[in-house]
């Protein structure tokens, strides 16, 4: 479980290029470089992390439906691939439940009904307040509600597509981030006071954290498995700029960040492929588990720099996962 440790040890980062694995180097280990006959979904395939998944699994000759907001855009990000028989691309755009539906039932279309993994991998940060077409609050839609929307659209071609030899999973790419704040209850869509930026995003990527725990805890005994993935620091995409982020506060944040924690975007990609192809995250001690650095997160003080490494208490928190689970069902109208 813990084979990737030592690269990732504090004082053996060097920065993006060390010799931390790359999302290719994971497949290569787990022994699954011909995935043919699965299919994946990856969200998020414009930019980062998403494209690089997305590269390093269609090498498998899995299928692959690539969902992003613009198609052109997805197209232009991934010219190595885009063009291969396996690989197919959907548009999504997960501030919207209208285009979350139509590309879940396109999808159902395409596909047969078929679907062996389900990467929630597109997501963001804001620094403003945004309402999105139906009314909720930016941040929490498009890396909590609208994965969630998902999921339970996809639900059923999850279940039966899975099996005892080849469980269905789950992965949400979620964050460190979600421990600067906990689920505003009393105000989940920030409409009362002043807008709390890193609050509103840490109470995003809580949710997302919890609705793999609970995925896992209802499902598991269906051969239905989920994760929840910390990617690390990857600034190679503009995620920071289209946050709205200027320069000047991205420079000071690199001014604070220490360097060497920094990853290129294959091997930022490296956790979320580890969960979708790996043997190791079925273990009983992994299933549901919040990963990072291609391994279960630690406790924070059990780490080697609890600062930046390692998960806070709240993130296990059953009765939370449990409550956010049904509280979303009824802002959403459905029944994950």
């Amino acid at each position: 479980m813990a084979r990737y440790a030592a690269v990732h040890a504090w004082d053996k980062l060097a920065g993006p290029g060390d010799a931390r694995p790359s999302a290719e180097q994971i497949i290569k280990d787990a022994g699954k470089e011909d995935l043919k006959g699965q299919v994946i979904i990856i969200t998020g395939v414009s930019s980062g992390i998403g494209g690089a998944s997305a590269v390093a699994l269609a090498a498998t000759g899995a299928t692959l439906y690539l969902a992003g907001r613009s198609i052109p855009k997805a197209k232009a990000a991934l010219p190595t691939i885009a063009d291969l028989p396996n690989v197919h691309f959907l548009e999504l755009d997960l501030a919207s439940n209208a285009s979350i539906k139509a590309f879940a039932a396109e999808f159902l279309k395409q596909s047969d009904g078929k679907l062996n993994v389900l990467l929630n991998n597109a997501g963001g940060v804001l620094v403003e307040r945004k309402v999105t077409v139906d009314g909720f609050e930016q941040q929490f839609a498009i890396n909590h509600l609208g994965p969630f929307l998902l999921f339970a659209l996809l639900k059923d071609a999850l279940l039966a597509s899975a099996s005892a030899s080849n469980p269905s999973r789950v992965i949400n790419v979620t964050s460190f981030g979600h421990r600067y704040g906990n689920i505003n209850w009393d105000d989940l869509n920030f409409e009362k006071g002043e807008y709390p930026s890193t609050g509103a995003y840490a109470q995003a990527k809580t949710a997302s954290i919890y609705t793999a725990t609970e995925i896992d805890r209802r499902y598991g005994a269906q051969n239905l498995f989920a994760w929840s993935v910390h990617p690390g620091g990857i600034m190679e995409s503009a995620f920071m700029k289209n946050a709205g982020y200027s320069q000047e506060a991205i420079d000071g944040f690199m001014s604070v960040w220490p360097s060497k924690l920094f990853k290129n975007n294959t091997q930022g990609a490296a956790t979320q492929v580890w969960a979708a192809v790996s043997d190791d995250v079925l273990a009983p001690e992994a299933r549901g588990k919040y990963l990072e650095d291609c391994r279960v997160s630690l406790p924070t003080e059990q780490t080697d720099k609890p600062e930046w490494l390692g998960h806070p208490g709240h993130t296990y928190d059953e009765t939370a996962a449990k409550r956010i689970w049904e509280v979303t069902e009824k802002l959403l109208g459905v029944k994950a």
